[in-house]
């Protein structure tokens, strides 16, 4: 049984050797070339080899495979689009000051109040004025933002002086309030500003607005954040403020500042700075077409180590005579005090010019003369030892007769070493004029640009009547600032006014006031009574 089996299984392998040599009988000779070139070509793929994971490509380039391109005819060839470079973005334009004064904004209401939307039309509806308005804070718009950004404080405030003065350092107003930042002299004094007989800081655009940034952060803090109260105050005065708060809280009303009692002025004060924040803040939507003003500074601040006179830093930087005025017009004479520790204010472009000028020339050179206010207990050889000058030399220059001073009296010092002579007051040019038919003193004054009261006084005339022929001597007038800055004041009269008050506190001749305003010197002003006077805030 066991062999059997045994030769079973032998013909049941033989059978399984046939079938597998018959299946490789049937594979065709071109199979086995195919094969065969396809064994050779395969790859051997080492088993045993480190498996090594490609890195990840960065960025996607065109494959450049050799097989691919011989299956492709010349023509059928595909060009794969290089990857377009993006370029780099340009850079931002600067900013400029409205911009920056937009980010600083944080007052503004989304939605004016009627009051002030009543502010914005009134400018919107004088386009030229509201032009003029911003072109007027161009000088000055970089320092005071300056000043407030340091200070933490709403880059609305910089707007602030339009509403003021006009952006006009020069303003005065008829309360007496002066400068950009309108401050009267108790205001002033309480800040530190210095006021003296040569210099009125209240102009000072630099100090005056350090000034304001401290007042106006003071007023803040002062009304528990409340902005709108707190220039009200700026406005008004504290005192007018508060009473009007305590009212409104007294009545069980509100206290916000649309809800009290306020001077017409003060009522109109906020809506105004609210509308020009307004404009500068959606200008483009509005139609408004804003002055350009760069992001950068105007002036630069040379300090002076000694006196000089102000012509002198006109000679040596070549400043156009108005924009020096209106950058220093804190000074109130031609030179500026004796002391060092003063400044002035120059474009950007000139004072570089000063800066050498004064590191590389001798003080005593800078002013034709010094001036000296007496102060008590002062002598005439005490100030001439100070100056290293003689009590001759000085009495010469300032004409004295004697020895004997007064306090507050001007002394003009001559430079040391030099002989009087040449520092005392230089007598005017003098020229003559030939009366034609038809002059008059008056035509003949302007004229000539000198008044008609040194007209009559050269010409020893009683009265204003001249005759054709008639020869008048007209002195040129003496030397001083080359810019005569004017500004109309509208004066209401005051109890106990007369015009010989008013003249001599705005330093103007009486008959000057009554021909601008068509008096009768002989008649009593009367209170409440307004005049329209000329003045020259630097004689103030």
């Amino acid at each position: 049984m066991l062999f059997k089996t045994k030769n079973n299984i032998f013909y049941l392998c033989l059978l399984l050797i046939s079938l597998r040599l018959v299946g490789c009988a049937s594979v065709t000779e071109d199979t086995q070339g195919q094969t065969k070139e396809a064994k050779e070509q395969a790859p051997i793929v080492d088993l045993n080899a480190p498996t090594v994971i490609p890195e990840a490509v960065s960025k996607l380039e065109p494959e450049n495979d050799p097989e691919s391109e011989e299956l492709q005819t010349e023509g059928e060839k595909q060009t794969i689009p290089p990857v377009a470079q993006q370029e780099a973005p340009e850079p931002a334009p600067p900013i400029d000051a409205w911009q920056r004064l937009r980010k600083g904004f944080e007052i503004t209401p989304d939605k004016l109040p009627y009051s002030a939307n009543k502010q914005l039309q009134r400018y919107l509806n004088n386009p030229h004025n509201l032009n003029l308005l911003f072109e007027h804070s161009a000088p000055f718009l970089f320092h005071v933002t300056e000043q407030l950004e340091n200070a933490n404080l709403p880059l609305e405030l910089a707007l602030l002086p339009i509403v003021e003065s006009n952006y006009d350092p020069l303003a005065y107003s008829p309360s007496h309030a002066v400068g950009l930042w309108q401050f009267i002299a108790s205001t002033a004094t309480s800040l530190g500003l210095e006021r003296s007989r040569w210099y009125e800081g209240r102009r000072d655009v630099v100090h005056s607005t350090a000034a304001a940034a401290t007042y106006l952060a003071y007023l803040n803090k002062q009304f528990n954040g409340n902005w709108l109260h707190a220039l009200a105050a700026y406005n008004s005065g504290e005192g007018v403020v508060r009473k009007a708060i305590r009212k409104n809280r007294r009545l069980g009303k509100s206290t916000e500042f649309w809800s009290l009692r306020l001077p017409r002025e003060t009522k109109n004060y906020v809506p105004q700075l609210m509308a020009l924040a307004y404009i500068v803040k959606d200008a483009e939507k509005l139609e408004v077409k804003l002055p350009e003003i760069s992001n950068k500074a105007y002036f630069s601040v040379v300090e002076l180590p000694a006196q000089i006179e102000l012509d002198k830093i006109i000679e040596v930087t070549g400043v156009d005579d108005a924009i020096f005025t209106k950058l220093n017009s804190a000074y109130k004479r031609s030179v500026t005090p004796p002391e060092s520790g003063y400044h002035v204010l120059l474009p950007v472009e000139k004072s570089q010019l000063l800066s050498d000028f004064l590191a590389t020339s001798d003080p005593a050179t800078w002013a034709e003369y010094r001036e000296y206010i007496v102060k008590s207990g002062d002598t005439l050889s005490h100030i001439a030892k100070r100056y290293q000058q003689t009590t001759a030399q000085i009495k010469i220059t300032n004409r004295l007769r004697n020895d004997f001073l007064r306090v507050g009296q001007v002394l003009r010092i001559p430079p040391m070493g030099e002989v009087a002579v040449l520092t005392e007051y230089k007598t005017p040019a003098t020229r003559t004029y030939i009366v034609s038919a038809g002059d008059t003193l008056s035509e003949i004054a302007a004229k000539h640009k000198v008044t008609i009261s040194s007209l009559k006084r050269a010409n020893n005339l009683s009265s204003n009547l001249i005759k054709v022929g008639q020869e008048l001597v007209i002195k040129a007038p003496a030397s001083g600032p080359k810019t005569t800055p004017v500004r109309k004041l509208n004066y209401q009269v005051r109890s106990g006014d007369s015009l010989y008050l008013i003249a001599k506190r705005f330093d103007l001749k009486i008959t000057d006031i009554t021909s601008w305003n068509k008096l009768d010197k002989n008649k009593y002003l009367q209170p409440g009574q307004r005049l329209t006077l000329y003045i020259n805030p630097l004689r103030i």
